[in-house]
């Protein structure tokens, strides 16, 4: 595809393949959260190629979005804040593959479904105005591979408990990018398209339902992953469990075909 001018804006949204987050966020400490919601709103981290004042707009999203709108510029999804666009059109990566998320987790002695290559972009009917506050853009990893223990977060609208429905209220989550060993725990996990993640004390911030989706940036703000799934996810959702990312560094080939960028 010929290179045209636009902004690629890569955007994480709910997956349902998700699992819940039971840890709220630290309201003493509020910097995190405001932090993320410069980049990402209704779970959606946003990119965009340089030099370009014509934005025909892509996002990328984990497969089981689906949606036909993207909300943005908002912390809250029913306060009626914000900013809503119609997706014009969606593109699966060819690779996408997820476990058996059918059957029943207890009687298949399933503990959590993976997704392989969980990546979907989705492109505007109109673009989206980028402030660089409530609607910025954020740098996109090309590095294969990352030092662990290097700070990372996210901000999402998932449920408080495993089952439950999606909070209205975007809630800030702290992380650690753990190493390729302790990812390995689960024989779901492949180092070519996933990274995984913990909670920092105290709070040890997981992800759950509506989470998955959601940008995982480092703390230069740029996107390193986005939340696939969740260790146990099948079952439950804690504190402590390990969250599962789609790479965006191996992605990129695939975006660059897509979308000339």
């Amino acid at each position: 595809m010929a290179r045209r001018e636009r902004s690629l804006l890569y955007v994480a949204a709910v997956c349902a393949c998700a699992c819940v987050v039971s840890a709220r966020p630290d309201h003493n400490n509020p910097h995190p959260v405001q932090k993320l919601e410069t980049k990402i709103s209704r779970n959606n981290s946003i990119i965009s190629s340089p030099g370009s004042d014509i934005f025909e707009q892509i996002l990328l999203n984990t497969l089981f979005t689906g949606g036909k709108y993207v909300l943005a510029g908002t912390n809250n999804s029913e306060d009626g804040s914000g900013v809503s666009r119609r997706v014009k059109q969606l593109y699966v990566h060819p690779r996408f593959a997820v476990g058996p998320y059918w059957l029943n987790a207890k009687r298949y002695n399933i503990k959590q479904v993976a997704a392989r290559f969980d990546y979907l972009l989705a492109e505007l009917e109109e673009p989206l105005e980028l402030n660089g506050v409530t609607i910025a853009a954020a740098e996109l990893n090309e590095l294969q591979d990352l030092p662990a223990g290097i700070n990372v977060g996210y901000a999402g609208y998932g449920a408080e408990h495993h089952g439950e429905t999606m909070r209205h209220e975007m809630h800030g989550m702290d992380l650690s990018l753990l190493a390729e060993e302790e990812c390995a725990r689960l024989e779901e996990y492949d180092s070519q398209d996933m990274i995984c993640i913990r909670g920092r004390a105290p709070r040890y911030d997981s992800a759950c339902n509506g989470d998955s989706g959601s940008g995982i940036v480092d703390e230069n703000g740029v996107l390193i992953g986005i939340a696939s799934w969740v260790e146990n996810d099948a079952l439950e959702c804690r504190n402590g469990a390990t969250v599962y990312c789609s790479k965006v560094a191996t992605a990129r080939p695939w975006i660059r075909k897509i979308t000339g960028i």
